[in-house]
């Protein structure tokens, strides 16, 4: 079963992220959208693993929740990965507690490891939403058209409480994640 462990954006952000997103698909109508149900912000992915394995995840991502507090991120403008006019993905970028996230997931990171053999990624963090992804494997310029739209978004603030344990199913409709398991963030110590 494919698992991955990630934070919710808040219920509110939502309510403002959906009509958008609705809005700016005639931007890039080739493009694939995210299921807003689906929206998150990846900490770790650990791809396929054995279903007897996941009580380690949880435990993981309970001991590494348990050593942090909850987090202030804040969502806005708009961005784009991949080369040039040929864009492969459309993302919001995340600001405010970045530094102490980046904390939660290379605490998780290390659990992981000890528990599953999880390698961590060695590419620098930069915690995103994914909205939408190119179909083709060459990009999509009007994902780019997308990102512009989004220079001066600001979704507000959103309270991080919890990292999120999710399966994820791939379906000919897209992926469908299912949660696992809610960990909190809990320590009550000054970071």
């Amino acid at each position: 079963m494919r698992v991955f462990v990630a934070v919710e954006p808040g219920a509110e952000q939502l309510q403002e992220i959906l009509p958008l997103m609705q809005r700016l698909n005639a931007k890039a109508p080739s493009a694939k959208w995210v299921d807003p149900a689906g929206l998150h912000i990846s900490l770790a992915f650990l791809g396929d693993i054995a279903e007897e394995r996941v009580p380690l995840v949880i435990a993981a991502a309970e001991s590494a929740s348990a050593l942090h507090r909850p987090v202030t991120l804040r969502l806005g403008k708009g961005g784009v990965f991949g080369a040039g006019r040929r864009p492969r993905v459309l993302w919001l970028k995340v600001t405010g507690d970045v530094e102490e996230l980046g904390a939660v997931r290379r605490d998780l990171e290390q659990a992981l490891a000890m528990s599953t053999g999880y390698v961590p990624e060695m590419e620098r963090f930069e915690p995103h939403l994914t909205l939408a992804r190119s179909r083709d494997p060459r990009g999509d310029p009007g994902l780019e058209a997308c990102a512009q739209e989004l220079a001066d978004a600001d979704f507000g603030e959103v309270r991080v409480t919890e990292i999120v344990v999710y399966r994820s199913e791939l379906t000919p409709k897209g992926a469908v994640y299912t949660v696992m398991a809610r960990a909190p963030l809990t320590s009550l110590l000054q970071m």
